[in-house]
Parts: structure tokens; sequence; C-alpha cells
């Protein structure tokens, strides 16, 4: 026993001792020695050990308290800071690229929220004329591209596609070219008669048109669809104005009310069903005779007076080759044709001819394309009184068009 007392302190200074979470280190020169005895000593440590767990559970509780106070202050600060943000209307431009190839995003903060603020406002359905050998060639990249900003979207074709929502309102005989007139009327049929009263503005547009839906927003924002309007690229034929049927056009919801309970149904003001009818003038012919209103997208907006809706290749009218413009479209054209760089309003909406190569293209340079340092406001066109409208857009001349039964000089296709 005695040589076990003398031995205890060399067995206690090669011993240690580590308390978490602190990490520190008790030996034996750490204790004061007292002639105790080795109950004596081993109370000692006890004590020292005790002491050294509460100190660090008081440190534990302390940082705690720290941690729980910087979060409710990080929490209070956030939730400021979005009030402000939504009280303001304060844009912050936020990139859509990062590094990872996984990074997806359709569109800049402040274009996000000038769409989200006018969509359900500006209630559109689009209608796009197709047919069976096009569904999968060109009609399901409308669908992926700038189909799904419409509000509402539908193909009318010969064949029904529900994937795709393609509608038959014609027979599989009457679906080719030759018969865009036929297709035409029933589908606006169709849409009249299935979503009349849900949406304020109708959109006819081709499978190989492409429409920037936000500019379309902008424009249709200044009009009242409770009055009878149509918009697009105006021509004049036979002394007769229409809309460009491939650029596409836009009928309010009370011209299309008009068409199908005035026009529709009557061949002396609306043309018959025939093959090769010429569908976009014809279409013009039967508005005018119900008294809408036809206003030309280039004029629709006060302070711009630039083309918006291309019935051509949009190069054609950005190229600065006097050439590049057929001869026949300054003929037939109501508003004077630029070209070169101050060809096209910065707020274009309608292109015509366009492969579904070029869809997505459009989509990459309109949605996730970046100009670093680039930074514009919007603000919306102010909105035309409904005296204002009527003045600056009177109703068309439709004194040789009024009895198609009894026209004279009447076209061949008529």
């Amino acid at each position: 026993m005695s040589s076990l007392w003398h031995r205890l302190p060399q067995v206690f200074s090669m011993c240690t001792c580590r308390f978490l979470p602190t990490g520190r280190t008790v030996t034996m020169q750490s204790i004061r020695w007292l002639p105790l005895g080795s109950a004596g000593i081993l109370q000692r440590y006890r004590t020292s050990r005790r002491a050294e767990q509460n100190a660090d559970e008081t440190m534990v509780k302390l940082k705690s308290g720290q941690l729980h106070l910087f979060t409710g202050f990080v929490t209070g600060f956030v939730c400021a800071f979005m009030l402000i943000l939504n009280i303001y209307d304060v844009h912050i431009d936020i990139s859509c690229w990062s590094t990872s190839s996984s990074s997806d995003c359709s569109t800049s903060t402040a274009a996000h929220r000038f769409e989200r603020d006018l969509a359900p406002d500006i209630r559109v359905l689009c209608m796009v004329l197709t047919c069976p050998e096009n569904v999968e060639l060109k009609a399901q990249h409308v669908h992926a591209t700038w189909g799904k900003r419409c509000n509402k979207l539908i193909f009318v074709s010969s064949e029904n596609y529900d994937p795709l929502g393609v509608v038959k309102v014609v027979e599989p005989h009457a679906g080719s070219y030759n018969d865009l007139w036929n297709k035409t009327r029933e589908g606006f049929r169709y849409v009249w008669r299935e979503y009349g009263d849900q949406y304020d503005w109708f959109v006819k547009a081709d499978d190989d048109t492409y429409i920037i839906m936000e500019n379309m927003r902008r424009m249709l924002n200044v009009y009242d669809p409770a009055m009878p309007l149509y918009f697009g690229y105006q021509m004049k034929r036979y002394n007769v104005s229409y809309m460009s049927g491939g650029a596409s056009y836009v009928l309010s919801r009370e011209a299309l009310h008009r068409f199908m309970s005035e026009a529709y149904s009557s061949e002396k003001i609306c043309p018959a069903v025939r093959e090769w009818g010429i569908e976009d003038f014809y279409m013009g012919v039967c508005l005018q005779n119900v008294g809408v209103h036809f206003i030309d997208s280039q004029r629709a907006l006060p302070e711009e007076n630039k083309t918006k809706f291309f019935p051509l290749d949009v190069g054609v009218f950005v190229s600065t080759n006097n050439d590049s413009i057929p001869d026949w479209l300054p003929q037939m054209s109501v508003s004077r044709i630029e070209t070169g760089k101050d060809c096209c309003s910065n707020y274009s909406i309608a292109f015509h001819y366009i492969t579904p190569g070029r869809m997505y293209l459009f989509d990459f340079l309109l949605y996730n394309l970046r100009i670093f340092g680039r930074n514009y406001e919007e603000q919306r066109p102010a909105r035309l009184t409904n005296d204002e409208v009527l003045e600056r857009f009177p109703l068309e001349n439709n004194s040789e068009i009024r009895d198609l039964t009894n026209m004279l000089n009447k076209p061949a296709n008529f």
C-alpha cells in the first residue's frame, strides 16, 4: 500500500482527461496537491471536473442564445426588405445564368414581373391553324415556345390530337392549304362557342408564325375589348382593307361576336366557303360589313410608328438592301415600309415564315440572352378612350362590298 501511494502521482501525471467541447487538458500538474490521502485527491479531481462541465454547459447556452438572437435579426431584416420590395415595386436585376448547366431561367425578373401584371388582365386566346402532317413538323414547336405564353392555346385542324390540344373543326378532305378560309371560319366558330365569354382577345396565327406575347399584351392593354377592333399588318386589295393572315391578326371579343352573330351565316356580307378562298382578305370583307374598326399595328400606339407585325421574313425588313422587299408589298401595304436599322419597332410582335429552329433561337435570344450593363425601365402606354379610338381609326368605306351578291367588278375568286 505504501509503494502504491508513492507511485500514484506518477500514474496521474501520465493521464490526461479531455473535456468536450473545449478540448482542455487536465493533468496532475494542474491539480494542487494536498496531503489528503488518495480519497482526498480523487474528490478534488471530481470537483474540478464538475466545475469544467458546468463552465462548458454555460458557454453552450450562451452561444445558443446568441445564435437565436442572430437568426431573429436576419429573419426580421429579410421580412422588412421583402415588404419594401412589395410596396415600392423595386426591380432587382437577377442574372439568369450560372456556371451549372442545369440553370433554367426563362426571363429576367423585371420582364417577368411586367408580364405577370398583364397576363391576368389581358386574356388572350391564340388560335393556330395547322394540318395533320404539320403537327409534329411545326405545331409542336409553337406549343413548346411562344404558344405557352398565351392564356389559352388551341390548334385547329382536320384531325384531333389531344396531347397538343389540336381540335378537328373541318373534315379531313377540307383541311389543306386551299381550304384556309373554311378552316378559319370553323375555327372561330368553335372558339366562340367554347371560350367566347372567357377571353378578351382572339389571335389567329399560322403554324409558322412566332409571336412575342408580352409585346402583344402591351399593345392590347391600350384598348377596350368591348369595342369592335381588328389589329394586324394592314393591307389593301381590290380597294378593300384587311390584315395579313400570315403575320397573324387579332380580334377583340366584340369583333368576334359580330363576326359570328352577323357575318358568319350571311353570304350577302361575308364570302361563302370555297376552295382557294383568300382567307385574310375575306375576313377583312366580313368585318368591314359589321362595323369593326381596323387598326394597323404600325399606328396602334400614339407615339410609335414602326412595323410590329411582319408578313414576310423579318430579315428582308432588317436588310439595308432596298431590293429585299418585293414590289407587291409596298403597293398593297397601307403604311410606309422602312428597311435597315429603323425598320422595326422595339416592341415588335409577330413574325411570319419562322422555321422551328428559329422559334427556339428567338426564344433563346429573347428570354435567356443577357447584355451586360444593359438596363431599361418598362412603362405601359397610356390607355386610349373610346372616343380617341373612334377618332384615330374611323370605319372603312364598305360601299363597294356592302352586298356581295350584287357586287360590281367582283373578283374571280369571290
